[in-house]
C-alpha cells in the first residue's frame, strides 16, 4: 500500500498537478468574465493575480521550463536536480499556493485589504526573486554564449505579477486601510512561504530524495550541455 502511495505521488507530482493548475487558471479566467461587473476591485484583483499564476507555473515548468534548476543552484545545491526543490515540493509550493489564492478569491469581497497585500507581496518578490536569480545564470553563461538576464519565469513576473502589484499598492495607498487587515495580507504570504517553500525545501534537503528528483532541465539544458 505505501508503495502504491508513493508510486501514485510520483506519478501525479511529474506532470498531472500541472494539467490541474492549467485547469484551474481556465476556469479561473471565465468567472472572472462572467463576474467581473458584480466584483469589487480587489476581488477582481485577486482572481487576475489567481489566473496569472498558472501562466507564471507555465513558464517555469513547461515552457521553457527549468526554473527548478535555477533556483536550486542559487540555493547552493550541489544536486540541483534533486534538492532543496524537487518534483514533490515543487507541487506542494505551487499548487497549494494557488489553492489558497483561489480561496482569497472567493472571500476577497469580505476580506479585501488582506487579499491585495498578498498580491502585492508575492508580485513584487517574483520579480525581485526572478531578477537575482536571472543575473546569476547571466554570469555563470555568458561566456557560453548567454546575452540577458531571462530565465524560466521572469516574463510573467514582469507581466502580469508586477503590474497587478502595483495596481495594488495603489489601491492600497488610495485611502486609510485597516492595518489588522494589511498584517492579515501580510501573515498569509509569510505563512505561505514558510509552509510551502521553505519547510518542504527544509525536508528535502536533508531527504534528498531520487524518487522526485527532476528529469529535465528545460532552458538550461543548451547552457549546460556545453560546460
Amino acid at each position: 500500500m505505501k508503495q502504491l502511495f508513493f508510486k501514485g505521488l510520483d506519478i501525479f507530482s511529474d506532470k498531472y498537478w500541472l494539467y490541474l493548475v492549467y485547469l484551474m487558471g481556465i476556469v479561473l479566467f471565465f468567472s472572472f468574465l462572467l463576474n467581473r461587473s458584480s466584483w469589487t476591485e480587489a476581488q477582481q484583483l485577486m482572481c487576475l493575480f489567481a489566473i496569472a499564476i498558472p501562466l507564471h507555473i507555465f513558464e517555469e515548468n513547461t515552457w521553457p521550463g527549468g526554473f527548478f534548476f535555477m533556483n536550486n543552484l542559487t540555493f547552493g545545491s550541489r544536486a540541483p536536480t534533486i534538492y532543496p526543490q524537487n518534483r514533490l515540493t515543487n507541487m506542494i509550493t505551487n499548487l497549494g499556493a494557488e489553492c489558497v489564492f483561489i480561496l482569497l478569491t472567493l472571500n476577497a469581497a469580505h476580506m479585501e485589504t488582506t487579499a491585495t497585500v498578498v498580491v502585492i507581496f508575492f508580485g513584487i518578490v517574483e520579480t525581485f526573486n526572478h531578477s537575482r536569480e536571472g543575473i546569476a545564470m547571466y554570469r555563470r553563461y555568458k561566456k557560453k554564449g548567454k546575452h540577458t538576464i531571462y530565465a524560466p519565469g521572469l516574463f510573467t513576473s514582469f507581466f502580469p505579477l508586477l503590474p497587478l502589484a502595483i495596481f495594488g499598492l495603489r489601491w492600497i495607498l488610495e485611502a486609510s486601510r485597516s492595518f489588522a487587515e494589511i498584517a492579515a495580507g501580510v501573515g498569509i504570504a509569510v505563512g505561505i512561504a514558510v509552509c510551502l517553500i521553505l519547510i518542504p525545501f527544509a525536508i528535502s534537503t536533508k531527504i534528498k530524495s531520487q524518487r522526485f528528483a527532476f528529469k529535465d532541465i528545460g532552458y538550461f539544458k543548451k547552457y549546460e550541455e556545453t560546460l
